[in-house]
Formats: C-alpha cells, structure tokens, sequence
C-alpha cells in the first residue's frame, strides 16, 4: 500500500477510535476500559495530534471512575509545594501573578472579538470556598466520587442518602458569594463584551453576581426536577418540606448553624499566631464539595454532607403530580445534557468567533465539544485555567492564573470599561 493511503487509513482508524470515547454522558453503563482514550486535534500549526488521557467512564457497577490528563499529577505536585497566601481560600489553587502581558492579550482578544462566549468551570469558584473535582485541594483528591445517574435512579436508599446529605448541606451551599471572577465577568457582560456565558457550575454564582442569561449546561441544584413528568420546582420550597418530613435532620442543620461551622472562617482562625489546637482541628472539619453536598468530616463541591448512616429513615417525597422520583435539576455523571440546552450551546460555539474557557480542565466531553466547535468554525480559543487542559494542543492562548485576579483586572482595564459599540 502507497505510504500516503496507509497514513490516511491510519487517521480513519484513529478517529474512528476517538468518536467511541465520546460517551461522557451516555445514559447506559460504560464498561471499564484498560487502554487510554484518545482525541485527534489540529494544533495551530495544522499538524494532526493524537493526544491520550485517562477518560471519565461508568463503570459495571454504576459508579464513575474519574479520567486524568498527562501532566495533571505533576502539575498538582507543583502547587501544593508552594506557599499559600493566607487571603487565599483552601480550595483555589497557588499561582503567581497574571503577567502583564498575558493580561493585555487577554483584553485585545475581548476587545476584537465580534461575538465572544464564555465558558466557565469549577475553577472559576474555588475562589468562593468551592473546590472544584480535580484540581490539588478539589474533590477527587480526598477520595470522593459523585453519584451517578445510574446509582440514583437504582434504589429508593440511594435517593434517600444522596438527599439526606444533600439536606444537610443545603443551608451553607446556597449562601456562597460570588467572587471576583463572576463579578468580573458579569461586568464585561453587562457593558456588551460577552455575547454568552455558559457555565458547567450548578452553583448559581454567576447570577448572584449579576450575570443574565446564563445558560447552566449541567443545571443547578437550585431547582428538583421530577424524573417522570419532568415538572420542576424551586430547591427552597423542598428543602422546607424535607424539614417538615425529618425533623431529627433539621435539628441536626439547625446545631451546624449554630455551631458556626464555616470552612474558610475556621481555616483563618488557624493561620493566626497562637490558634489553638481545637482551632487547628477545626479547620479540617469540613469540607464543601463542588455540588453543594459535605460531608463530615469532608465538605464537597454539590453542597451536601456525607453523615454517618446517612438516608437511613430519612423521608423523600415523591413527585405531587405524578408520584415519580424527585431530584435536582443537574445532569449527574453518566446522564445526558437536555436535547435543547445541547443544542443552543453549540449553536453558539459553532457561531463564535472567539471562546473564552475559565476554570476548566474540559474532561467532560459537553464542555471539551463546544471548545471543538469554536476551533472548527474558525474561532479563536483561550483558556484561563489552572493546569493542563483536554484542548491545550489547539488552543490560541493559554493563561495559568487565578480567575478572579486576572478577571477583575480585565474587566477595570481602560479598554473595556466602555460598553461595547456593535459594529
């Protein structure tokens, strides 16, 4: 066979390998999987890279097993070696200063894009006391794993327990604030500079800091969505019901409120010259995971709180209209994103001419596509992450600095501090 027809049979067989492991949401059980995944990407020089990572997949039993990227390990390594500024939540990563220089490439690409969509992830609200899944301080390094679709939906004591925990949590994580990284990209909007912002968070931070329109890719824990109508409802009204249902739990929140127990207020106390060693054990009582669930003694990004014997006794109400089960409005690993949500949002990255990704590592394929579709609609890529990236071989610009730093830096410069006028 002729070098050139063997070489192009070769990238047949490739893509055709890579289009299989884009089952991030598939609504059926993966199988485990011995050998990496791979995607085929263009870089900038037009060269065809085969790039492997370690892909997040379901496995047999329904529960995920979390992908990795080349370099991420060492990268962690890195930041956990460095010292941590004592104004710096425990969640957000170390990183120096944005140069001067990334941060005016990063206003010239805003100021002359024509149409500008923002995605952003986890790490765009570490900096608001949430860590993210897979960063050095996220979820994963802790052991944690998020239920998935395929583990709630299989029995009554799973929903029980998730919800319990969830319960718990509940009352911390819908008091988060934004940070300077959500402030600052609400500002850029409001003045016409962000043509769309869309968010893989459940967290509602954006909103909270005054964005509009914001398209949650993977819903919010802010709305309970029923699984057989498909009727949704406000996340307060249920969390009163559950009260009403669990009083023993509700008393249990009431004693955590009481007790103060807020994870970046006790790790301050810690820092400071003298803390005593309750203070220090303190500070690791709790950690938040990025969901809004905790657990004692770990708190997790989705807001819950894993409990000792958790769901047991623990009273979930079914759906008033059609007595399906209940859950929040969030696209669980192994689930799929709406029909009409996927749709929009690649409606939008095909269409634009620049795309912006803040705090994302792009692992989960509904994000990592939408990077694929600016690229290949002639777009111009930047990533303002920290750490290694899925789509690092084809991006346009790389920034490692801490979103809300250099966010609000962008959003006071001189450039943009005008509304944007439409050509």
């Amino acid at each position: 066979m002729h070098k050139s027809a063997l070489r192009s049979l070769c990238r047949l067989l490739l893509r055709q390998k890579a289009s299989t492991n884009h089952a991030r949401y598939s609504s059926t059980p993966v199988p485990h999987a011995s050998s990496p995944a791979a995607d085929l990407q263009t870089t900038n020089d037009g060269d065809l890279r085969r790039v492997e990572f370690s892909q997040d997949r379901i496995g047999r039993d329904g529960s995920l097993i979390a992908g990795t990227l080349p370099g991420k390990q060492e990268h962690a390594s890195q930041q956990q070696r460095q010292p941590r500024p004592a104004t710096l939540p425990a969640t957000a990563p170390v990183l120096p200063p944005i140069a001067e220089a990334q941060l005016q490439q990063l206003v010239d690409l805003i100021a002359d894009s024509r149409q500008l969509v923002v995605l952003t992830g986890a790490g765009c609200s570490t900096e608001s006391s949430v860590p993210d899944y897979r960063g050095p301080q996220g979820a994963y390094s802790t052991g944690f794993k998020p239920i998935t679709h395929q583990q709630f939906m299989a029995s009554p004591q799973a929903q029980k327990r998730y919800w319990a925990r969830s319960f718990a949590g509940w009352h911390e994580f819908s008091d988060i604030h934004p940070n300077a990284a959500h402030e600052g990209l609400a500002r850029l909007q409001q003045r016409g500079w962000v043509d769309a912002l869309i968010t893989q968070n459940v967290d509602r931070l954006h909103q909270k800091a005054g964005a509009t329109d914001v398209i949650e890719l993977h819903g919010t824990t802010h709305r309970v969505i029923c699984m057989g109508c498909g009727d949704t409802s406000p996340r307060q009204p249920f969390q009163d019901l559950l009260a009403e249902l669990n009083p023993g739990a509700a008393e249990y929140v009431k004693s955590l409120v009481a007790a103060g127990h807020d994870v970046e207020a006790a790790r301050q106390r810690s820092l400071r010259v003298g803390a005593s060693e309750e203070e220090m054990r303190q500070a690791q009582l709790f950690k938040r995971r990025p969901d809004g669930d905790v657990e004692v003694p770990v708190r997790r990004p989705d807001g819950d709180v894993e409990l000792q014997d958790a769901g047991k006794g623990f009273i979930v109400p079914p759906c008033p209209n059609c007595g399906g089960i209940l859950k929040p409005d969030v696209v669980f690993f192994g689930d799929g994103v709406p029909p009409a949500r996927s749709k929009r949002v690649l409606e939008l990255a095909e269409e634009c001419d620049t795309m912006l990704v803040v705090g994302s590592s792009l692992m989960v394929y509904s994000a990592f596509r939408l990077s694929k579709a600016a690229k290949a609609g002639n777009g111009r890529l930047a990533i303002l992450s920290a750490g290694p990236t899925r789509a690092d071989s084809m991006v346009d610009l790389k920034v490692e600095a801490l979103a809300g730093e250099a966010l609000a830096r962008i959003a006071a410069h001189p450039a943009l501090l005008l509304p944007r006028v439409a050509a």
